[in-house]
């Protein structure tokens, strides 16, 4: 029995139908992620992060001025952003100065002490000395300054006596502070420091000679 041509074509179509792969579709999902308007431009993610609405209350934290909304922030604390006084710092913490000292007198007998000294490292004996150079360096330097603001004090209150007091420039304060250290100093250290200084002056004197014949020749 013969088919028509219009049968065949059915049954082609058909078969053709139900062996064939499905169909592409061009429809994508959407992620939800943003698109980038140029393919050079940076990558761009959200932020999940929230920032917290409300502060959570602490046992044992105060937290003050909220409704300010500066939390935490230590760039706002008035506590913290006030000038450190020098003087008040040194006497509420004028004991260290004893506890220096102790140190200083235990460090300088143990290096005395031969039998202690045989039972230390290299090491130990050159971290000992080492400690023991710091602890006076930062001794000797506190006290330094010490006598520099009573120097000043000293300056300002007689300059307030007789002309009512001024402002002082730095090298004034420096001028003030080298005079007063100057006439602390005994006989040998007063020889000591102008021969110092009288090698300092000689010194850019001979490197300015050197330069003027440098640039004569």
């Amino acid at each position: 029995m013969k088919r028509s041509h219009q049968e065949d074509e059915s049954v082609n179509d058909y078969y053709s139908d139900s062996d064939s792969a499905p169909e592409e579709t061009t429809a994508r999902v959407s992620t939800g992620k943003p698109k980038k308007t140029n393919k050079h431009a940076p990558k761009e993610t959200r932020n999940i992060h929230r920032p917290v609405s409300v502060v959570r209350d602490i046992p044992g934290l105060e937290v003050k001025n909220r409704e300010s909304g500066l939390y935490g922030d230590v760039r706002f604390e008035k506590a913290l952003g006030k000038e450190v006084d020098y003087e008040v710092v040194r006497k509420q913490y004028a004991f260290l100065d004893e506890l220096r000292e102790k140190e200083i007198a235990q460090m300088e007998s143990i290096l005395k002490d031969r039998k202690m000294l045989s039972r230390m490292t290299d090491g130990e004996i050159e971290d000992l000395k080492y400690r023991l150079q710091s602890t006076k360096s930062k001794l000797e330097t506190l006290r330094r300054k010490d006598k520099e603001k009573e120097a000043l004090k000293r300056y300002m209150r007689e300059q307030k006596k007789e002309s009512g007091g001024k402002f002082l420039t730095r090298a004034e304060k420096r001028k003030v502070v080298l005079v007063d250290r100057f006439e602390n100093m005994n006989t040998k250290q007063k020889n000591k420091s102008i021969e110092r200084k009288r090698k300092r002056k000689l010194g850019k004197e001979m490197r300015a000679m050197e330069f003027r014949q440098g640039n004569r020749s």
